[in-house]
């Protein structure tokens, strides 16, 4: 009797044991998704979203024949969408071949030269992942900008990427966006 007794109760135990177990595991893979996100920081993801879904439509043609006279024209096409998203904040869109090489950008600051971003830390992630990516950057004034790297992808091929950046401040005053929030965001979902 005795033997029964312990058996069924260590048998029960470890029934127990192992419910906890898996249910543990369920919990854990389930933590990898974004937490609920205050109505400031969705905002700013839905429309930073927006943004970066019309501009690889506007632009999907003329990256994939390297048509700069094309992608500039896009960018000015698209300058309303653009506007409306950062239109209390600096912004600057830049449009890079697969390799990080800037075919346009928009609007047009500095020379205007073709420069390479092909190691930026950002852009090689972005590149290489085909997911977009963000990261915040210090500038020599020590102000920051947050950056936005999408690749645009036409028949599963990297036919180049859109960088967007917003200055930091501007995105704090107008979304409440810090920067651990603004990293923690996951735009590929």
């Amino acid at each position: 009797m005795i033997y029964l007794l312990r058996n069924s109760w260590f048998g029960h135990q470890a029934g127990l044991w192992r419910v906890l177990l898996v249910s543990a595991v369920i919990l854990l893979l389930g933590c990898h998704q974004e937490p609920p996100l205050n109505p400031g920081i969705a905002s700013f993801k839905q429309e930073l979203k927006a943004c970066l879904d019309g501009l690889a439509v506007t632009l999907m043609g003329p990256v994939a024949r390297r048509d700069v006279a094309g992608v500039k024209a896009a960018l000015e096409q698209v300058e309303s969408p653009a506007v409306k998203l950062c239109r209390m904040c600096p912004f600057e869109i830049a449009v890079l071949d697969p390799s990080g090489k800037i075919l346009s950008a928009y609007p047009v600051k500095g020379d205007g030269k073709a420069k390479d971003f092909s190691s930026y830390d950002l852009v090689k992630k972005a590149i290489s992942s085909n997911k977009i990516q963000q990261q915040a950057l210090f500038l020599p004034d020590t102000s920051k900008l947050y950056l936005v790297c999408s690749p645009l992808i036409q028949q599963d091929k990297l036919i180049g990427l859109v960088a967007i950046a917003i200055s930091s401040a501007d995105a704090e005053k107008r979304w409440n966006l810090t920067e651990k929030e603004f990293l923690a965001l996951d735009f590929n979902n």
